[in-house]
């Protein structure tokens, strides 16, 4: 299985794109070194990688440069196969909506989404693992996707008060306020839908209870089985956790329906330890904040979990070598180096 991998169903709607745009599909998956076949088997795993590679390829080859957001309206709540199983057993989209989040490492390991509410408002966020290439048309497809899943899913439209992308794509702007129907603002800490709370009460009439306890047992083997090893699912729950301001060991082993003693050693088996894989996803994040955003240092430093920004400073040239705003000011800062696995 590879490091970081997607389901090959987000491929959905690229050869209608490549029709529209009187172009051949199937040189560029080669170029990339993806199968054709795979557009006939969308549950197999594809590198998380070379699916982002493909994405932007197109999206160049094509002069389409909103292709992620031309992708999403092929791209529905079916296409995260099992995962959509838990709209069979939620009493209303809330239970929905976290169920799917915490069972999202079965469609892929590269993303993390998260579910939060404060006051009237409820967001909807999605974190993309970077890599080389970018992930903007990727991120694009994405957030048209957990649209989609969120209206599907709760069985209506959903009216969203504003949209939110890492990126910096102005030129996009009008597909998207199009595609979205309010504002939207790039450049963003994350990317994600932000909508009115009371959504999340709407009731899932199809909930089945007596398929309740197999859909349970079903997804909870399909995680252990895409996670392999007890760093790959603690490393999902870490990320689903620091989008929420933070996490713990016991907080993590309580999700993983773990003790946190018995994390540790199966961690440990592995030649890690909790903190190893805490510092892992602030590499990472820090990576796609400073390279993809705009945002002040300080609001980096706070989204990391630091308590002053010049901590986050110096961990951020230990980790790559320059400063934040050094390797932010790079041209070639997007294709830099990669966290570490």
């Amino acid at each position: 299985m590879a490091r970081y991998f997607n389901r090959a169903s987000s491929l959905r709607g690229l050869r209608d794109l490549a029709a529209e745009a009187g172009a051949d599909l199937a040189p560029v998956m080669r170029k990339i070194g993806l199968r054709t076949d795979l557009l006939r088997k969308p549950e197999e795993r594809v590198e998380f990688a070379a699916i982002c590679a493909l994405f932007e390829q197109c999206a160049l080859d094509w002069d389409m440069p909103d292709l992620g957001l031309r992708m999403a309206p092929f791209q529905h709540l079916d296409m995260l196969g099992p995962v959509a199983l838990v709209t069979r057993m939620s009493s209303d989209l809330r239970e929905a909506l976290t169920s799917m989040t915490a069972n999202l490492i079965i469609h892929s390991n590269a993303i993390v989404a998260t579910l939060e509410e404060e006051g009237d408002t409820a967001a909807l966020t999605i974190e993309v693992q970077p890599v080389p290439s970018g992930t903007r048309q990727y991120s694009f497809a994405s957030v048209g996707v957990a649209r989609n899943v969120l209206e599907q899913a709760g069985t209506g439209r959903v009216d969203l008060v504003e949209v939110l992308f890492s990126h910096d794509a102005a030129e996009v702007r009008g597909t998207a306020e199009s595609t979205f129907r309010c504002p939207v603002r790039f450049g963003s800490e994350r990317n994600a839908l932000y909508f009115d709370r009371s959504a999340l009460d709407r009731p899932i009439e199809r909930s089945d209870v007596a398929y309740h306890a197999l859909i349970e047992r079903y997804l909870t083997t399909a995680r252990r089985e895409v996670a392999g090893r007890a760093s790959d699912e603690a490393r999902f729950e870490i990320a689903r956790q620091m989008e929420f301001g933070g996490c713990t060991l016991e907080s993590v082993a309580q999700s993983l329906r773990l003790e946190p003693r018995s994390l540790q050693r199966r961690l440990k088996r592995e030649g890690l330890t909790f903190r190893d894989l805490v510092d892992v996803w602030r590499r990472t994040r820090a990576l796609s904040l400073v390279t993809n955003t705009r945002l002040p240092l300080g609001e980096v430093s706070l989204a990391l979990g630091y308590s002053e920004q010049s901590i986050f400073s110096r961990a951020f040239q230990r980790w790559y070598g320059k400063a934040p705003l050094a390797y932010r000011y790079e041209d070639a800062a997007p294709a830099g180096p990669m966290a570490p696995p």
